[in-house]
């Protein structure tokens, strides 16, 4: 019996098969098969256009000066449009698409792009408590499965990046130690996603503490009952003496100290765990568990707020690695 081939297929079959994709996915992808998918697509779309124009034409006109939202809002206005923006090899397209690879380079060597932070960072960001990612800047804040949707495979930054650092800002004496993303650059495969970096942010908050760091929280949390205690015998002395004296003398006026302040002592230094956590790829295993049990993690220094968020901004570059830091909410 002869060879069976995709090129003996009745062009009636082929039309039946057809109906499941849209006109781009045709155009672009089974008609070059063989000549009888070439037949069969000549068919089903006589003039080989879209709505009335070329796939290539529909490329120019989407990647002309087309920032990320227009450009998904044209993509769900059709199938053939959003698998053409899902699809196009065109550069200009994947750029503003966030699906550029992660070995293109700048067209013009030797300039300087700037990197853009992917527009997801401004709605969503990471529940410290918890770990959880939310839409912060939707008014409910309902937690959702941020890394199950489209967009966490889709670059973190435009260029994309092979490197990203994310750190969490200083603030309140606290510093926690960074997490590194390192995305070999393989091919046609993108830089670092979005969703690398919100595993990494729940890395960052879920990570068990260092040694140096345990030290470092033991130091923080005996200075804050030193101080607790200290505040509380001050107001009891104060609330020991008549109404009178409770005046503040001129001296203490001058220092420009209430009683209270003058009992606590100064805050002392505490060296923190600067060390870098890596995220090893591949990427696919799930960040560290949030539930509450008798682990210290990095977040425990931040019990005093446990209801804030942090989202990422992009930073700078420093040795070769883009920096995003995350701040307060």
């Amino acid at each position: 019996m002869d060879r069976f081939t995709l090129d003996r297929l009745p062009s009636e079959i082929i039309l039946q098969c057809f109906k499941y994709f849209d006109d781009y996915t045709i155009l672009s992808t089974l008609r070059p098969v063989c000549r009888s998918w070439a037949y069969a697509a000549d068919i089903k779309i006589h003039r080989r256009t879209m709505a009335g124009l070329q796939p290539a034409l529909w490329e120019k006109i989407l990647s002309h000066n087309m920032d990320y939202k227009t450009l998904q809002s044209c993509a769900q206005t059709c199938s053939s449009l959003r698998a053409l923006t899902l699809r196009s090899r065109v550069a200009r397209m994947r750029a503003p698409a966030f699906k550029l690879p992660a070995s293109f380079t700048p067209l013009v060597p030797g300039i300087t792009v700037q990197v853009i932070q992917h527009p997801a960072f401004e709605s969503i960001c990471c529940r410290i408590e918890t770990g959880s990612l939310i839409y912060h800047k939707s008014g409910n804040c309902c937690p959702n499965d941020v890394l199950s949707f489209p967009v966490a495979g889709e670059n973190a930054t435009n260029p994309p990046v092979s490197k990203i650092l994310v750190k969490f800002s200083s603030k309140y004496g606290v510093i926690l130690r960074p997490v590194l993303i390192d995305r070999p650059k393989r091919g046609d495969e993108r830089g670092v996603t979005v969703g690398d970096v919100y595993k990494a942010m729940q890395r960052l908050f879920a990570e068990p503490l260092s040694p140096k760091q345990a030290v470092a929280m033991k130091q923080l949390r005996d200075w804050e009952a030193r101080k607790h205690e200290a505040a509380k015998r001050a107001m009891a002395r104060i609330e020991a003496l008549p109404a009178a004296a409770r005046v503040p003398t001129s001296s203490a006026a001058s220092s420009g100290r209430a009683p209270v302040e003058q009992e606590l002592e100064k805050e002392p230094i505490i060296e923190h765990d600067g060390a870098t956590i890596y995220l090893e790829y591949p990427f696919g295993a799930d960040a560290l568990p949030h539930s509450h049990n008798t682990v210290k993690r990095q977040r425990e220094f931040l019990h005093d707020f446990p209801y804030v968020y942090a989202s990422v901004h992009v930073g700078g570059v420093v040795d070769g690695v883009q920096i995003f830091n995350l701040t307060y909410h």
